[in-house]
């Protein structure tokens, strides 16, 4: 698998620093998505950040200058959503 087969997932304690998170990095213009926790991620059902591997040296710097509390950063297996018709 090629870096492009992964995901990389910052993980949070609860909502509010998830939330935070995603309010700094949109005002500095840095992507990211908000999504539920993958199960092979965490046991927790909170939310989690998808973020840009080359964006992490700069993310990790807004992190601890904005002291904002996350549990870890780790990289998935991107999935193939498939959605079914009920």
């Amino acid at each position: 698998m090629g870096n492009n087969d992964y995901d990389w997932y910052i993980l949070f304690p609860n909502h509010h620093q998830g939330l935070r998170l995603n309010r700094v990095l949109k005002e500095q213009e840095i992507k990211n998505t908000i999504a539920p926790t993958p199960r092979e991620a965490s046991t927790s059902c909170g939310i989690s950040l998808i973020v840009l591997e080359g964006d992490l040296p700069f993310i990790n710097k807004i992190i601890e200058g904005n002291r904002i509390i996350i549990e870890n950063i780790v990289q998935v297996p991107k999935k193939e959503w498939k959605y079914r018709s009920c």
